[in-house]
């Protein structure tokens, strides 16, 4: 009787159920960092593109002008170590589009790999 109470009782339970809880806490935490870093920086080089674009639509400046602006903004807030590409091109009808190529940060060893592309446009001053 006495050894089925005590393998039947939770006694000394909270132990066992710490660790094992505080490993699906601790993975939540780090998914839920990532995912705002990944979005932080997705929401900075979309802005840098739409400002390189914009730069690049004013009146005596090239889509050469506004990669370079893009690339100047994206060093500013993130640092020289953040390695970042920028392109830029105009179509015929005088719409200018940034590109900015970056890769994913991440915090941990886990986590996407691969790179991030956003976009940004204007219309050139001189084309309209």
């Amino acid at each position: 009787m006495r050894a089925a109470r005590r393998i039947l009782g939770d006694r000394g339970s909270a132990v066992v159920e710490f660790p094992l809880i505080a490993v699906l806490i601790l993975l939540i935490a780090m998914a839920t960092i990532q995912v705002a870093l990944v979005i932080h920086t997705r929401n900075t080089l979309v802005d840098a593109a739409v400002q390189g674009a914009h730069h690049a639509s004013l009146i005596g400046n090239t889509p050469e002008d506004g990669a370079e602006r893009a690339a100047v903004l994206v060093d500013q807030r993130f640092g020289g170590a953040y390695d970042v590409a920028t392109t830029a091109s105009e179509d015929p009808s005088g719409r200018i589009t940034v590109t900015v190529t970056a890769a994913i940060p991440l915090v941990g060893l886990l986590g996407p790999g691969g790179t991030l592309v956003v976009d940004g446009h204007a219309l050139d001053e001189e084309a309209t």
